[in-house]
């Protein structure tokens, strides 16, 4: 019996199957190709731990899209809370550093970050711009990017509603008139309620404790983690007094229209929060990230930190005219020096805690 060509496979046949073979593996190898270099896409140059605002509220955008032009590198921007939650999470990291730059280190917690040692010195290329008054930190850890007065901020509407008077002095926080009536932050984790706990502790003095208890007996528990919490808390009128920053009302004018924010920063009681920038100690990426402490003090980035409500730390960088209208400042200073917030440091904070806890 013949079984005819049932039992081989003609020449043709072969050729398709040869065909079909090179046709699936190129598409395999495209496809992996493809996916690498997606994956390159993603996978950032410089990473840097910032806190919320920064990108919310726009001088993240408009600054590094500049550096990425510039160097022509991927930026990637983590936001996991504010200040003290980043250092927290720096430190976790601190044996296998995933982040190059931590944005937002200011004169209040510079000192956590280098008892910790999580920082790597370093003095930029064009240190000579920046302000001097503004150069709080002698062990060049981080580099000033910006700046501004802790105030008190009041909802008039609210204010006159309740019959409260505005308050003209930081310890007159202290007053029965406004129980229950402030919105408060974590020094703990909030860069600016640190500054807070700082500022108050340096006018109350030796009297810094009962100032605290009062304060807490004021706030009824109203503590908030991080400034973008309180500030949506006072927004959708929890209390009508807060703290936060010296250009909050020329904020509401430039953002709203309105004028219903009455910011108050004593003149003879100011304290300016100066914020920061350094490079993580084990950075992934220690050249780009002098590159970013270097671009901080050009006119491309320090333009732009009006997008933060907060002034520039080079001189001669031009200030939007509502900053200066509707702006508040102080004429005499009490911040104290690193060395003296990182001497008394824990004993304001014991105080604060004992009040609040």
């Amino acid at each position: 019996m013949s079984r005819g060509r049932t039992g081989s496979i003609s020449g043709r046949t072969i050729a398709i199957l040869v065909v079909i073979g090179i046709l699936i593996t190129a598409w395999v190898l495209g496809t992996v190709y493809i996916l690498y270099l997606l994956g390159r896409e993603e996978e950032p140059d410089l990473v840097i731990y910032t806190y919320e605002s920064f990108q919310s509220y726009g001088l993240g955008p408009a600054v590094i899209p500049k550096f990425e032009e510039l160097h022509d590198v991927k930026v990637k921007v983590v936001t996991p809370g504010d200040v003290g939650t980043v250092l927290g999470m720096v430190n976790v990291e601190k044996e296998r550093p995933k982040a190059d730059i931590i944005l937002g280190v200011d004169n209040s917690m510079l000192f956590k970050a280098v008892r910790q040692d999580l920082l790597e010195p370093y003095v930029p290329v064009n240190i000579e711009r920046l302000d001097p008054t503004m150069d709080f930190d002698p062990g060049h850890y981080v580099v000033p990017f910006d700046y501004g007065y802790i105030a008190m901020i009041c909802n008039g509407e609210m204010m006159r509603q309740r019959g409260l008077d505005i308050p003209g002095d930081l310890l007159d926080l202290a007053d029965e008139e406004y129980d229950g009536q402030i919105l408060l932050l974590d020094p703990a984790t909030s860069s600016t309620g640190c500054s807070f706990m700082i500022w108050a502790a340096s006018v109350a003095g030796e009297n810094h404790s009962s100032f605290f208890r009062d304060l807490a007996d004021n706030a009824n528990g109203r503590v908030l983690g991080s400034w973008d919490a309180m500030y949506d808390a006072w927004g959708d009128g929890e209390a009508p007094i807060a703290i936060s920053y010296g250009l909050d009302t020329a904020y509401e004018v430039m953002s709203t229209g309105t004028n219903n924010t009455i910011t108050v920063v004593p003149d003879h009681q100011g304290y300016r929060q100066i914020e920061g920038a350094g490079m993580v100690k084990g950075a992934p990426h220690p050249e780009l990230a002098r590159k970013f402490l270097d671009f901080i003090l050009t006119d491309e980035f320090q333009s732009e930190v009006y997008n933060n409500y907060m002034l520039p730390v080079v001189l001669g960088v031009p200030i939007d005219p509502d900053f200066e209208e509707y702006g508040e400042s102080a004429l005499v200073h009490v911040e104290p020096t690193t060395t003296e917030v990182m001497d008394n440091y824990e004993d304001w904070y014991q105080a604060w805690r004992e009040a609040f806890f």
